[in-house]
């Protein structure tokens, strides 16, 4: 047996951990340490189907994105990457990525994301959309649902142009945002100045009441000569909440019928001049309402519905005086009117066919042309 150096000064020459190996290999029995090596295989076993889930998680599928705006070298110092998908029922939206330095790390397990996102069964199609900042945002086209699903790369691609870099990431550059020009004059072309704008990304409005959601840019004034200027890329933009009337072409009561309407789609193009009609003709009106015996008709209520281009073409404007009378304001914009006494009632309750009525087409024709109308129910 080789024997070891003696310790000097009663110190020994070797470093503790090293110490204490030189001691266990120099026990007189080998029957330990093969007790050792049982135990350690043992455990080994035991282990590894808890270290094999951990592994897997290490290499879940993933796609890395290098982004920037104009050039490679402008990254998107942060940012999210957004997938947003809607339907008749709503707009819904994911978190896909966060971006930071220009790096967005995208998970590909479709399974999980399309649980995780939760799409409406009906979903009609999805849009993938950066947001670059509080008032800069990207988007897709549309994409249908079985396209985007089975290629989720593809899609965010879209966003720009695409070069696969050595290191097996993206790069993804965006286009330069342009500087948007819209101009909003009415149908003469006189500029309708200090008008006040919200202005977004179109995104949705395919719901019942045709109510837009989108990307907000912001809010802007038109200047004196109506002007205002807008920092997007070229894609469609929405005017949220913009007030004015559009002629359909059609004859009402009035003459020519105008739509009041609310929001405006704007082309993806950088100058649009916009004319339309920002007022239309008013005027004040009187209807009087008697009996068949020729007695006023107080508490009856008046209904109104106008052309519109979302919900809400409809209400009570009036009700008529203890002298049966109800005064009005109409313009172009208004296609009928109707009266109830008492209710609201439901759908097919007797009582609500007696105490309802419209108002005809002619005398909606005489009251719209003499502003005044008596008539007996």
């Amino acid at each position: 047996m080789t024997s070891l150096p003696a310790p000097r000064n009663g110190v020994s020459p070797f470093p503790p951990q090293y110490t204490a190996h030189m001691t266990l290999s120099a026990s007189p029995t080998r029957r330990a340490h093969h007790a050792t090596s049982i135990a350690a295989r043992i455990l080994l076993a035991l282990l590894a189907p808890l270290l094999i889930p951990a592994a897997s998680a290490q290499t879940l599928p993933q796609q890395s994105f290098v982004i920037s705006i104009g050039t490679p070298s402008e990254k998107l110092v942060s940012g999210t990457l957004w997938l947003y998908s809607y339907s008749w029922y709503g707009l819904q939206q994911y978190k896909l990525a966060a971006i930071q330095n220009g790096l967005a790390v995208v998970p590909l397990d479709i399974d999980r994301l399309k649980g995780e996102a939760n799409p409406h069964p009906n979903t009609d199609a999805y849009v993938v959309v950066i947001q670059a900042g509080e008032h800069l945002w990207y988007r897709t086209t549309d994409i249908a649902p079985d396209a985007f699903w089975t290629d989720l790369p593809g899609a965010i691609r879209s966003l720009g142009s695409t070069t696969q870099l050595p290191t097996g990431e993206t790069q993804l550059i965006l286009p330069a945002p342009a500087r948007r020009h819209i101009t909003l004059q009415y149908p003469d072309g006189r500029p309708k100045g200090n008008l006040d704008l919200t202005v977004s990304i179109y995104l949705w409005d395919s719901n019942h009441c045709g109510f837009h959601r989108g990307l907000p840019l912001g809010t802007f004034r038109t200047d004196a000569n109506g002007n205002i200027e807008v920092l997007a890329p070229l894609v469609p933009l929405y005017l949220d909440g913009l007030q004015y009337y559009a002629y359909d072409g059609r004859t009402g009561p009035a003459g020519p019928a105008y739509s009041r309407n609310i929001g405006m789609n704007i082309p993806a193009d950088e100058t649009v001049v916009i004319k339309v009609a920002w007022q239309v003709a008013e005027f004040a009106v009187q209807l009087q309402v008697l009996t068949s015996s020729g007695q006023p008709r107080p508490r009856v209520d008046v209904y109104g519905n106008w052309n519109t281009n979302t919900c809400g073409g409809g209400g009570q404007i009036a009700r008529t005086d203890p002298a049966g009378i109800a005064r009005l304001d109409l313009d172009a914009a208004f296609t009928a009117l109707g009266l109830m006494i008492g209710g609201p009632y439901t759908a097919g309750d007797p009582e609500g066919a007696k105490n309802t009525r419209d108002l005809t087409d002619a005398e909606l024709r005489e009251l719209f042309s003499k502003h005044k109308l008596t008539i007996r129910w």
